[in-house]
């Protein structure tokens, strides 16, 4: 991770710790400001939404019409408010990405696993990988994972194995010494992801709810 990403994410783990004293009047107004300026961006920038919510841009949130994964998927070039991100070139980027290379060396690109029966394509700018990448700080810290020179941290993560899942995808931005992070994959057979626990021994341990249950009943 360069150093301006690293001075971003360090600034939003400070601004995201600000915001969690916020009272609820306040949590309110910033939802409707950034809501406010996210449907003119869209409106602005993406042909789609031109038709979609033509004439709704006032509307209350609740009546607009749903945007179903598929109506995104089949309009995604006339979704995308940045005409260079076309879909077939994003898969096809997915399909070769191995490490931490960015897609036109600007975009972040990470994927669902297609278990409902088609892959949701997720490109994020720096600016938007920052606040990802500070969420899971966030997390980490709330679950007192603080990992420092003299506090090395074992970590195995219990999810998809993929390079193009987000786990995956932010493992490899954050890549650390003072992290030793081991990827099991969740689809691996119980008595396989139990053994390799067994032989990591890991400190830390993350996974999908239901994985973790199952864990803990083994």
């Amino acid at each position: 991770m360069d150093a301006a990403m690293i001075g971003r994410v360090l600034w939003l783990r400070r601004v995201l710790r600000r915001r969690e004293r916020w009272s609820r009047a306040q949590v309110e107004d910033y939802q409707r400001r950034k809501l406010a300026a996210l449907r003119s961006h869209a409106v602005l920038r993406s042909p789609f939404y031109q038709r979609f919510h033509q004439g709704l841009r006032d509307r209350p949130l609740a009546e607009l019409p749903v945007l179903t994964k598929a109506m995104l998927l089949d309009h995604f070039d006339e979704i995308t408010t940045d005409p260079a991100l076309h879909l077939d070139d994003l898969e096809a980027y997915l399909a070769g990405l191995v490490d931490d290379e960015r897609f036109a060396g600007r975009y972040w690109v990470s994927s669902t696993s297609g278990s409902s029966g088609r892959k949701s394509i997720i490109p994020s700018d720096a600016r938007e990988w920052a606040m990802i990448l500070a969420s899971y700080a966030r997390a980490n810290q709330w679950a007192g994972i603080n990992a420092g020179l003299l506090h090395p941290v074992r970590m195995a993560v219990v999810s998809s194995t993929a390079p193009w899942h987000q786990s995956a995808r932010v493992a490899a931005t954050l890549r650390s010494p003072l992290v030793d992070s081991h990827r099991l994959d969740a689809a691996a057979p119980p008595a396989q992801i139990v053994a390799r626990l067994n032989e990591l021994q890991p400190q830390v341990l993350i996974g999908y709810a239901s994985m973790l249950r199952m864990l803990a009943e083994e």
